[in-house]
């Protein structure tokens, strides 16, 4: 779990609730089945028998993977159609499993696709209402699935929003602002996706503020603070605009650059050392001259994220060893794949 990024952790979390609905879905007909059997209604029981194998089927083949839209539909569709078709046998006791229905119909798919869902499944629930019931019945019956529709979809919006901000707040470094662990996963595997198939470069800079113990020894952590906030505002600025800067340490941060192959890299490196070289930050107190030491690598065709993290890692390492304030690159590059 550790190395699994922020987004595949709630994709996974999402799955499961849908994969969990759809089991309940399976063992709710199946015990419904049996109890229309004990009643002689050997048609119903036939049919819901079938729907539970099938989502029981649906839920089985798709355990550890998510279940593709095309089934969420079927799922929807066959426990509509059995409610609807209850509705019409039984009346009001047919009703009660519109209920559970509608609200899960707001877990099978997100934001607004939910919504429109949800809305579907109300219209033919008040339509069956509407027809196999006394008007009386019909219209209230209507109106309480409209208030779960409007409170869920209320609820829809407002969990989306929170997810949004969470996510966001999972992946961004508080103190920089910077993209974090939590985001470079993903950023890199889809780097390494399109450098195998399409043959597409990308490199890696390791940055390494130098010397960043001393400057927090001598004017505080609050003033070491204001330096790492005014370097990644710096960094950021004389990147590419594709490039994506994330905060990985203390003081280190990883520049990851798509479509650059080592040359181009060593040069942009470069630049951003004489970008914190050449000018002075400010911080309340003080002004503080600062150096920065980085090692470049450009993807090769055997490496895994995590051994392409190292190789820029190690050539950081030997840019220290060398006297900091320098930039060393990854050596013995082989692009093909």
């Amino acid at each position: 779990m550790p190395n699994q990024s922020a987004d595949t952790l709630l994709q996974s979390f999402r799955n499961k609730v849908t994969r969990n609905i759809v089991w309940a879905g399976a063992f709710t007909q199946f015990l419904l089945a049996g109890a229309q059997l004990l009643l002689a209604h050997y048609l119903q029981a036939a049919i819901m028998l079938a729907a539970a194998l099938v989502l029981g089927s649906i839920a089985f083949s798709y355990r550890k993977k998510r279940i593709p839209n095309f089934w969420r539909v079927i799922f929807m569709t066959l426990l509509t159609v059995i409610c609807v078709v209850s509705i019409r046998n039984n009346g009001t006791l047919g009703v009660y499993w519109a209920y559970p229905l509608l609200v899960a119909s707001f877990f099978m798919f997100r934001d607004g696709y939910a919504i429109v869902l949800a809305a579907v499944v109300t219209l033919m629930m008040s339509v069956a209402g509407l027809l196999y019931m006394p008007v009386s019945d019909g219209w209230r019956i209507t109106a309480s699935l409209l208030v779960i529709l409007l409170l869920g979809s209320v609820f829809i919006v407002m969990l989306g929003r929170m997810q949004k901000l969470l996510h966001q707040l999972v992946i961004t470094d508080t103190l920089t602002g910077l993209q974090n662990r939590h985001r470079l996963n993903n950023v890199l595997s889809q780097l390494i996706h399109n450098f195998r198939r399409y043959h597409r470069a990308a490199s890696l800079i390791m940055l390494d503020l130098d010397h960043f113990k001393l400057l927090n020894d001598k004017h505080g952590h609050l003033f070491g603070d204001q330096m790492l906030k005014q370097l990644a505002a710096r960094l950021k600025a004389n990147l590419r605009i594709n490039d994506q800067l994330f905060r990985v340490g203390g003081e280190e941060f990883l520049a990851v650059m798509p479509e650059t192959d080592l040359e181009e890299a060593v040069k942009v490196a470069e630049k951003l050392r004489l970008a914190v070289e050449n000018t002075p930050f400010d911080g309340k107190d003080a002004q503080a001259h600062l150096t920065v030491s980085l090692g470049v690598a450009q993807l090769r065709a055997e490496q895994t994220w995590a051994e392409w993290i190292n190789t820029a890692d190690t050539a950081l390492l030997e840019a220290k060893r060398k006297g900091r304030n320098q930039v060393c690159k990854a050596e013995s590059y082989t692009p093909t794949v």
